[in-house]
């Protein structure tokens, strides 16, 4: 019996990378994804390092000719895509509403949704025919819960969810499974370029369990909802969150 193959978009770094390393140690052969060659090509030797099966491939994930060929590639090399990952994604615009512009919102769309659908509908048609898959996209706490200065991110979150639930729906006759992580604070490289210390000292306050996420602890999050324990669950959204509110 062949190993599971795992495509994670945006695994050079951060939770991308964390599920990577999770999904390998779980038995998966790991097909890493990101638009920087270098960090997909460190997360793979990562990987490999610790004995298991990775390549590395790298796209920008809101071009959807681009995403087609990694597809492509991967079920070349490794025989198939039996989970799919959609994690890649941007930091929040972070501005009032009145400081959007058509720029901003293009990107966070075409990161987010379009990166998501484009790579998506590459990797559909294999698992159609195998009759099995597992998608988990990334989604956000802020779609849940919405963030002020966050209309572009917010936006695209959201739209996240909503098309997931549609695919849950529409694949289900294929044995293919849908569902969502919507992941509250995470420290990351992300969250530790954008936020001081201090703030996030504040924001930890805010989170019940008094402290961010850490990456590995979304891995694992994404790696149950890929693997087989979660066989039965489709069209949901999980949000660890440390317990913060969600109203």
């Amino acid at each position: 019996m062949r190993s599971k193959v795992a495509l994670i978009t945006g695994a050079g770094r951060g939770i991308g990378k964390a599920t990577a390393v999770v999904l390998a140690g779980k038995g998966f052969h790991i097909a890493v994804h990101d638009i920087d060659p270098q960090t997909a090509a460190e997360t793979a030797a990562l990987i490999r390092e610790g004995g298991a099966e990775a390549e590395s491939f790298a796209a920008d994930v809101g071009d959807r000719e681009a995403m087609a060929g990694v597809v492509a590639a991967v079920e070349a090399h490794f025989g198939a895509v039996d989970v799919l990952v959609n994690n890649a994604g941007i930091a929040s615009d972070r501005c009032p509403l009145e400081q959007v512009t058509e720029a901003m919102f293009a990107r966070s769309i075409g990161v987010h949704v379009a990166g998501t659908l484009w790579t998506t509908q590459a990797a559909i048609a294999g698992m159609k025919r195998r009759k099995a898959g597992s998608i988990v996209n990334l989604s956000s706490i802020q779609a849940l819960v919405g963030w002020t200065e966050g209309a572009t991110y917010n936006a695209a979150k959201g739209a996240l969810i909503a098309m997931s639930r549609g695919w849950a729906k529409e694949f289900a006759p294929w044995n293919i499974r849908v569902n969502v992580v919507a992941p509250g604070h995470t420290e990351t490289e992300m969250t530790v370029r954008n936020d001081s210390a201090e703030l996030r000292a504040a924001k930890a306050k805010t989170i019940p369990l008094g402290r961010y996420a850490q990456p590995s602890e979304i891995g694992e999050a994404i790696a149950f909802l890929a693997g087989d324990g979660s066989s039965f669950i489709t069209g949901q959204v999980l949000s660890p969150n440390g317990g913060f509110v969600i109203t």
